[in-house]
């Protein structure tokens, strides 16, 4: 199985000074939720092996503010196809990443991030706010196999979710039930029934029956 996670690019400052859209940054609340995000990520333990951004300056920005939020580390992919892109040509680029990397994060934009989710997971509405976080498993070996249908939403998070109070709550909620997974998983092995002993086999009689 391979995990995506699509990052919405954080919400952008209409006021600040910019010439193309390409160019326009994050405003403040897009940083907040950047940084959000990135906490988030490391959280519930699901740090990406790579990264993979539009050039656009509000997609650079939130991914490089989430990753040193989160304390990422993995190699990004900056492109300009990702910028303005159908959500097929996105599926092309994610084809197009490493097989070492079991988890990968791309950022991007609307409307194109909620068109590719649920191109992903075979129909559906879904809507990404700003720095909206949607993990979509994958159930693929390669990424090159990653297609329309062959992923599961397993989660879909606005930035505003994660406010103090129930960021510590679901926190919490993570820590117990990896806790909970690692107890299990040692009762199951204390349990197992013990190897049976080796018992020791009689000789053979020799050809032609019994003693002498």
């Amino acid at each position: 199985m391979k995990t995506l996670l699509l990052l919405r690019h954080g919400k952008s400052d209409w006021d600040a000074d910019y010439g193309a859209d390409h160019d326009r940054p994050l405003a403040e609340r897009g940083q907040k939720g950047a940084r959000k995000m990135g906490r988030f990520v490391t959280t519930a333990r699901l740090v990406p092996d790579r990264a993979l951004t539009s050039s656009a300056v509000r997609a650079r920005e939130t991914l490089a503010t989430a990753a040193e939020s989160g304390g990422w580390t993995g190699p990004a992919r900056v492109t300009e196809a990702l910028y303005d892109a159908t959500p097929e040509a996105v599926l092309r680029e994610i084809r197009a990443t490493p097989d070492d990397a079991d988890t990968l994060v791309v950022v991007g934009h609307e409307p194109t991030w909620s068109a590719l989710v649920s191109l992903l997971i075979g129909g559906g509405a879904v809507e990404m706010k700003t720095a909206a976080l949607a993990r979509v498993d994958l159930d693929v070996d390669r990424w090159a196999d990653a297609a329309a249908g062959r992923g599961v939403l397993a989660l879909l998070l606005p930035p505003r979710s994660l406010r103090p109070n129930a960021y510590r709550k679901l926190k919490d909620s993570i820590e117990r039930a990896i806790e909970a997974q690692r107890e299990a998983r040692e009762r199951a092995e204390s349990t197992a029934a013990p190897p049976e002993p080796d018992v020791p086999r009689l000789p053979e009689a020799p050809p032609g029956g019994g003693a002498a």
